[in-house]
C-alpha cells in the first residue's frame, strides 16, 4: 500500500510523518517504484481500524441484510461533520496545505473500508477482492487522488494549477515547471503544456454552476470589490460523495436485493448487486443508516448525491462532436430526471454531476502526489477543453428541451470556432453545416468549403437527415432546417457511427467525396 516516501521526508511534516516506512526485500521490489513514491501513505489508524475488521470478517455473524458485513465494519462509525466543514471553510486557505487537508480526510469513516482485500477473509489469499478488479491500495489511491483534485480545483488561484498539473514534491509543495528536462516528474513537456493550455475558466465556471463556490460582492456604491467564497454545504456533500462513490468495489460488501425491493435495476430477490454504481444507489434508496456520511445529509444534498450513481446513458463524445441527434443523445438523460428524480433534480444538481465525473476522472490513476495524471499526461487536451465548454450546456437539459440545448451548443461551437467561420449560419443547411463543423475538427473549413460543391441532391439529403431531431414533437428552430423537417415532425433520426472519424482522417480523399459517401449512407438508410 505505501511505500518508501516517508523515508524521503521531512519528519515534521503532519501526514508523512506518521506513516510507517515499509521495507522491501530486494527481490521483492516492485518494477516500477517511482510510481510508488507518487502514492500516499495509509493513516496511522489503519492498523487498529483494520485488525476490527477483520474480526468481523472472521466471525460472519452478522447476517442483517442488506450485507452483514458492511453493517459489521461501520457499526458505531461515525463522520465528524466538524472536521469536515473545516475543511470546506479553510479551502481557499493559502495556509490550509495538501498534507493537512489529506490528514483531515479521516472526518470520513467510510474510507476505512478500502482495508477490506482479498487477506482480510482468507489467509495468503490475493489482495484483488474487488468488483472492478483492481487491487485494493490501487483503490484507495484513486480516491484520495479525486479528493486531490477537488483541492487543486478549488485553489486554482492559489496553488491549484500546479498542484493538479505537477503534483508536489517530497514536503508536499506544489511543484512549479519551467524546464521540460526538469526530472522531478514524469513528461514534463506535457505537464507544462497543460498549465499553460488548460481553459482553467472553464474549470472555475464549472464549480460555479455546481453550487460549490460562489461570488461574494462587498464594498459601496462607487467602488466594490468580488471576492469567491465556499458553500460549505454544498462542498460538504462533493466530499462525503467522494469518500463513499467506490466503496462498493469491495466485493464482501456488496448488498443483496431484499424481497420488497425486487426488481432492482433488473437484480431478482436475492441476487447480490454486482454493479458498483447500482449497489452503492441501494444501499442509499434503503438503507441510509448503513453510510455515515451520507445519512446525516439535507435532503436536497442528498437527492443531488444520488443523481451522481445515475447510469444516464450519456454519451458525451455524441455530443461535443455532434455525432448524433438530440434524441440520441438526451433522451434517456431526460427520461431521469423525470421519472427516476420527479423533476426535482436541477442545473445545480447536473453540474455537481459532472465535478464528480470530472474529479473521479482526474484521480484514475493510482498516483495522487504526482498531480491528476490521467487528464495531464494521457488524456489529449483539446478534447478535455471542450469537454469543459460543454458542461454548461448540458446542464440546461434540467430546464430545456433536448433540441434546445443542442441547438445553443452548435451555434455556440460556430461562433467560437478557430479561424472564425463568420456569422452563425441560418437557412436550410444551417443545422447540418454546424454539425459538420463539429464533426470534422480542424478539417472544417474544407469539409465546409466543399459542402457547397456537392451535389444539390447529396446536399439535400445531408441537409434534411442531419437536421432530424429523434425527439417527438420537436424541431430545431424554422430558420435552420429545411422546411419540410419543421413542419413534419417525422423519424427516425439516424446516428452514423464514427461519422467525426470519417471526415477527420480524409486520408488521399478531398472532403466532397467523404460528404458524398456520408449522404449516401444517410440516404440508404431512409430507403
Amino acid at each position: 500500500w505505501t511505500c518508501a516516501r516517508a523515508a524521503h521526508s521531512n519528519a515534521t511534516k503532519p501526514s508523512v510523518a506518521a506513516a510507517k516506512v515499509v521495507s522491501v526485500p530486494s527481490d521483492k521490489k516492485p518494477a516500477d517504484e517511482s510510481r510508488l513514491i507518487r502514492r500516499v501513505p495509509l493513516p496511522s489508524t489503519s492498523a487498529q481500524i483494520l485488525a476490527r475488521m477483520q474480526a468481523a470478517v472472521a466471525e460472519k455473524k452478522n447476517k442483517k441484510p442488506p450485507s452483514g458485513l458492511l453493517w459489521s465494519c461501520m457499526e458505531n462509525m461515525k463522520t465528524d461533520w466538524s472536521l469536515a466543514k473545516k475543511m470546506a471553510n479553510k479551502m481557499l486557505d493559502p495556509k490550509y496545505t495538501l498534507s493537512q487537508f489529506n490528514h483531515d480526510l479521516s472526518a470520513f469513516p467510510e474510507l476505512n473500508l478500502y482495508l477490506l482485500d482479498e487477506k482480510t477473509s482468507s489467509a495468503g489469499g490475493s489482495a484483488t477482492n474487488m468488483s472492478s478488479g483492481r487491487t485494493i491500495g490501487d483503490e484507495y489511491q484513486r480516491t484520495v487522488g479525486a479528493f486531490f483534485a477537488i483541492y487543486w480545483m478549488l485553489r486554482l488561484d492559489i496553488d491549484g494549477k500546479e498542484g493538479f498539473a505537477n503534483g508536489v514534491d517530497e514536503s508536499w509543495t506544489p511543484i512549479s515547471l519551467t524546464d521540460k528536462n526538469d526530472m522531478r516528474v514524469t513528461q514534463p513537456e506535457k505537464r507544462i503544456a497543460f498549465q499553460n493550455n488548460a481553459k482553467w475558466d472553464f474549470f472555475r465556471k464549472l464549480l460555479m454552476d455546481a453550487g460549490l463556490i460562489e461570488e461574494k460582492k462587498s464594498g459601496g456604491f462607487f467602488k466594490s470589490t468580488t471576492k469567491i467564497q465556499v458553500n460549505e454545504k454544498r462542498l460538504v456533500s462533493l466530499l462525503a460523495l467522494t469518500a463513499i462513490h467506490d466503496i462498493m468495489k469491495m466485493a464482501m460488501i456488496l448488498p443483496e436485493v431484499q424481497k420488497e425491493h425486487e426488481p432492482y435495476h433488473g437484480y431478482a430477490s436475492g441476487d447480490v448487486i454486482g454493479d458498483h454504481d447500482h449497489a452503492l444507489s441501494y444501499v442509499m434508496d434503503h438503507y441510509p443508516d448503513m453510510l455515515p456520511s451520507f445519512k446525516d445529509l439535507e435532503p436536497a444534498e442528498k437527492r443531488s448525491v444520488q443523481f451522481t450513481q445515475c447510469n444516464l446513458c450519456f454519451n458525451h463524445g455524441w455530443f461535443v462532436q455532434a455525432e448524433a441527434p438530440p434524441g440520441a443523445i438526451f433522451t434517456k438523460f431526460r427520461e431521469a430526471l423525470i421519472r427516476d428524480h420527479k423533476s426535482q433534480i436541477g442545473q445545480q444538481d447536473v453540474a455537481l454531476y459532472f465535478v464528480h465525473w470530472l474529479t473521479d476522472l482526474a484521480g484514475a490513476e493510482p498516483t495522487p502526489l504526482a498531480g491528476c495524471e490521467k487528464f495531464v499526461t494521457k488524456f489529449p487536451l483539446p478534447v478535455l477543453n471542450s469537454f469543459l465548454r460543454s458542461f454548461e450546456f448540458v446542464e440546461k437539459i434540467a430546464t430545456q428541451t433536448e433540441t434546445g440545448v443542442m441547438e445553443e451548443y452548435l451555434q455556440m461551437r460556430w461562433s467560437e470556432h478557430t479561424p472564425s467561420m463568420g456569422t452563425v449560419p441560418i437557412g436550410d443547411s444551417a443545422i447540418a453545416k454546424m454539425r459538420l463543423l463539429c464533426m470534422a475538427q480542424m478539417n472544417a473549413p474544407a469539409v465546409l468549403r466543399d459542402f457547397n460543391d456537392l451535389a444539390d441532391e447529396d446536399r439535400e439529403v445531408l441537409s434534411v437527415e442531419m437536421a432530424r431531431t429523434g425527439c417527438v414533437g420537436q424541431s430545431f428552430s424554422s430558420n435552420l432546417v429545411p422546411k419540410e423537417v419543421s413542419e413534419r415532425l417525422e423519424g427516425p433520426a439516424f446516428l452514423v457511427y464514427y461519422g467525426p472519424a470519417f471526415l477527420q482522417n480524409l486520408g488521399n480523399d478531398v472532403p466532397v467525396k467523404r460528404l458524398s459517401v456520408l449522404a449516401e449512407i444517410y440516404r440508404c438508410a431512409r430507403e
